[in-house]
């Protein structure tokens, strides 16, 4: 049996019935079955026309036809309810011009409940359902027949756009409901639509062809088919050319004044993604109105615009212009959205009004950055734009560009330019940057070997810059410039600053760490298992008579909040930092990524330096350089996981091989060569590369809290992985070699 629709329509018959049994009256009751809201089946074939007939004391006969002028129907099934109810005789199976049942009762009940299933062949094997309750042995009066015609039926015409013509139809009828049928074109084409009687019903023919011509031809009917007298009227309309001419040519503005994003006029941001996948309902299309690219919009509900890196909006820009076109489109809400380095967005929005008046016109939009700032959004590192409409509607949009309207031409260069490292692990470098500039902003460009960046900062505010995808164990020089957004570089010019990127090392695949205490405060490294046999990562020579090694120690944070849960101390005896032990190196396997903190007490002042950990359930090997404090003396050492930040209840820390070095580069032995590993792009948008010089088996992408999110077999030396329904944030990847190597990286999702 094909599918079928249902559609319950609940046919109540109040009828007045005789005392008379045994009469064999025929009763004529009429009432509509409702239609089946597709109006190319019509009105008149959407109902029928009911007749019961209580034949004697125990039977009743149920008759349904066609409406006047309706097509044979086709039925399938009466139920009737009751004890002893049963069909004794049907027209079941037949293509009828109507169809009878008779119903037996062995105990005629007070009322009389039937559902009937029935089909129209005309409507292409759609079910109706009508269920219905009457007395027994009674009369059905006749029904009233409706023969009142529609009246004061008028039809105009309402908006024309490219593709659509609104048509305003009215009259007025008895039954409270007037059907219109319209017809067009060639064929021609027709349409159905309904609407309340003596209420104006806007009904917008679609899907019609620019700068056309047409005729309408509408008539009107009541449920039982009767035309109004004036049918049909006539309404004649002639659709819009649509989108023609180009947006206006923007005034002309140097390159340090404009940050082109969409536009002819200028030179556009590289690499600009104008389609990225948000789970919008909007088409997004690239358009030609001769030699001008276009941004088309279709069924416009949201659209994302992506930038393959951040800029400097705030960087002596001071607008955002945008040009519209649409025939329809009420608003539009433009969101600049901004990315702070660490996967946090933010995100502000100016509504764009469009009255009747800016419909079929190019409206040009001047936004004050100042609109964005008053809300508390930066501006200083816009990666995204979003642009959000009322939904369904078509809309164009032409030079988007952010620029600096004045005249006056900034000679100034940034001044008090400095650049420093900052926390450094085995697969980024933070560099802090700052410098002041009159224009409010600067722009920092870094270089390391062939890589060039741009990363933008607040004038006179730190600005903190992560280099991730870097290889472990590796020194790099990082150039910087400081300069402002008409060029001006800063007059001491570059800096360099050096960094080594720290070891990383991989646990093996079983540990049995025992635990050490119950306090897991203040405790020395007791009742460890011997992990320098397993690991060897580095000599751990004794300081002041204090052997920090081999035993393993683990720390289990009891509460979330504790600042001290994890914390351990020990006395190594009054001690001067100098060039031969001021590289403190400490061995990490945690399972919740945070700061990690090492401390120093005695004599001179306390001084600590926390380091990012960022390998999850794996050996990391932290740097900790404490040069500048070379002829500080102290005489306690404290190790404190997750500080300063929040401690997570229940993760685990173990911390092993403390030692203190001359030098970055000691020397370690089973590091994983994560520059035999390469992936990229860095940050990622939607598709991350990874590839090897080797056979990669495995590709596991896990969050910060070591939540494994992704795992794909490769067998290959590349593969690109799908990200596109991630979130934006930091991730690792992790990718296993054949030959039994392991590399971790670091990466951001855009």
């Amino acid at each position: 049996m094909k599918k079928i629709t249902k559609l319950f329509l609940l046919l109540v018959a109040i009828v007045t019935w005789g005392s008379v049994a045994n009469a064999q009256t025929s009763v004529y009751c009429s009432t509509p079955s409702g239609h089946l809201n597709d109006p190319a089946f019509g009105d008149v074939n959407s109902h029928i026309l009911l007749t019961i007939t209580n034949i004697d004391a125990n039977n009743i006969s149920v008759k349904v036809e066609p409406n006047t002028g309706g097509a044979p129907i086709d039925f399938l099934q009466v139920n009737p309810s009751g004890a002893g109810a049963v069909i004794v005789g049907t027209d079941e199976g037949a293509l009828l011009p109507e169809y009878k049942a008779i119903i037996n009762y062995t105990t005629p009940p007070a009322n009389v409940t039937l559902e009937i299933l029935w089909s129209n062949p005309a409507w292409g094997g759609r079910w109706m359902v009508s269920g219905l309750t009457v007395p027994f042995a009674a009369t059905c009066a006749p029904a009233t027949v409706d023969t009142e015609i529609p009246t004061a039926f008028t039809a105009a015409k309402g908006t024309e756009l490219s593709t659509s013509v609104e048509l305003l139809l009215n009259a007025t009828d008895n039954s409270g409901t007037v059907h219109y049928t319209i017809s067009y074109g060639a064929g021609p084409t027709v349409v159905n639509t309904s609407g309340t009687s003596a209420v104006q019903k806007s009904y917008v023919v679609t899907g019609l062809t620019p700068s056309t011509a047409y005729n309408f031809s509408i008539e009107a009917k009541d449920a039982a088919g009767n035309p109004a007298s004036n049918n049909p009227q006539s309404v004649s309309a002639t659709t819009t050319a649509g989108l023609v001419t180009s947006a206006p040519t923007p005034p002309a503005y140097s390159a340090p004044k404009v940050i082109s994003i969409f536009s002819d006029a200028f030179a556009n941001l590289s690499g600009t993604n104008f389609n990225p996948g948000w789970g919008q309902a909007t088409v997004q299309s690239i358009i030609m109105l001769g030699t001008d690219n276009v941004l088309k919009y279709s069924n416009f509900n949201y659209q994302g615009t992506e930038f393959t890196h951040v800029f400097p909006i705030a960087t002596g820009m001071k607008y955002l212009h945008i040009d519209v076109w649409t025939e329809s489109e009420t608003q539009v809400d433009i969101f600049p959205i901004c990315w702070n380095g660490s996967g946090n967005e933010a995100e502000k929005y100016k509504r764009l009004t469009l009255g009747a008046a800016d419909h079929g016109i190019w409206k040009s939009y001047d936004i004050p950055l100042t609109d964005f700032v008053a809300q508390g959004l930066t501006m200083v590192d816009v990666y995204q734009i979003k642009l959000v409409g009322t939904g369904g509607k078509t809309v164009y949009f032409d030079n988007i560009y952010f620029y600096d309207d004045s005249t006056v031409t900034d000679s100034e260069s940034p001044t008090a330019f400095t650049a420093t490292k900052g926390n450094v692990t085995s697969s980024s470098v933070e560099l802090l940057l700052n410098a002041t500039d009159n224009s409010g902003a600067v722009l920092y460009e870094i270089t390391y070997g062939a890589t060039t960046l741009t990363a933008s900062g607040i004038s006179g505010v730190q600005k903190s810059q992560i280099i991730t995808g870097l290889n472990p164990s590796t020194a790099y020089s990082f150039s910087v410039i400081a300069k402002d957004a008409t060029g001006n570089v800063v007059s001491t010019g570059a800096i360099v600053v050096p960094a080594t990127t720290t070891e990383v090392l991989t646990a093996l695949p079983t540990i049995n760490f025992e635990t050490v205490g119950q306090d897991w405060a203040w405790t020395l490294f007791a009742n460890g298992d011997n992990a320098a046999s397993l690991y060897s990562v580095v000599d751990n020579p004794s300081v002041a008579g204090v052997n920090l090694s081999p035993k393993v120690a683990k720390y289990i944070i009891n509460a979330a909040g504790d600042p001290w849960a994890g914390l351990w101390s020990s006395n190594i005896g009054e001690f001067t930092f100098t060039a031969e032990n001021c590289i403190v190196k400490v061995m990490v396997n945690k399972d919740v990524a945070s700061n990690f903190t090492v401390k120093f007490e005695g004599t001179s002042p306390a001084f600590e330096i926390k380091v990012p950990n960022t390998l999850i359930n794996q050996w990391e090997l932290l740097t900790f350089d404490f040069t500048s404090k070379i002829g500080s003396t102290y005489n306690k050492l404290v190790i404190i996981p997750d500080f300063p930040g929040t401690r997570t209840a229940g993760s685990t820390n173990y911390y092993d091989n403390i030692s203190f070095n001359s030098s970055l580069n000691t020397a370690v032995n089973n590091v994983t060569t994560n520059n035999i590993v390469n992936c990229y792009p860095n940050p990622v948008i939607n598709q991350l590369t990874v590839n090897a010089k080797t056979e990669i088996n495995e590709v596991i992408v896990r969050n910060l809290v070591g939540q494994t999110v992704k795992t794909t077999l490769v067998n290959g030396l590349e593969k690109s992985i799908d990200l596109s329904d991630f979130t934006a944030g930091n991730y690792l990847v992790t990718v296993k070699l054949a030959n039994g190597e392991i590399a971790t990286k670091k990466f951001v999702k855009l």
